[in-house]
């Protein structure tokens, strides 16, 4: 891949039909529910909001909880493809 080219990942970050699409999706509304039942209501919401401001580590640990299980790190991968992972 050229430097100057986008990867498949921010072309589909940058479409916001796509992004929308996806968050319908029943693979993001599974993950969605994973990262509720993990953790309290106001923590998910505030590891989201300091994911939105570039500071995503409270929300990485939440994941890093779903990748342990194998239903969860299943569903991560079909959203990894979905965004244009390998």
């Amino acid at each position: 891949m050229k430097q100057n080219e986008p990867s498949k990942l921010q072309q589909f970050l940058n479409d916001k039909k796509a992004i929308a699409a996806l968050a319908k999706s029943p693979d993001a509304q599974a993950l969605a529910k994973m990262l509720s039942q993990s953790g309290d209501q106001a923590a998910l919401q505030k590891a989201a909001q300091e994911a939105a401001k570039g500071n995503p580590e409270q929300l990485r640990e939440m994941v890093k909880s779903i990748v342990g299980s194998p239903d969860g790190a299943a569903l991560l991968r079909r959203l990894d493809q979905t965004m244009g992972g390998k």
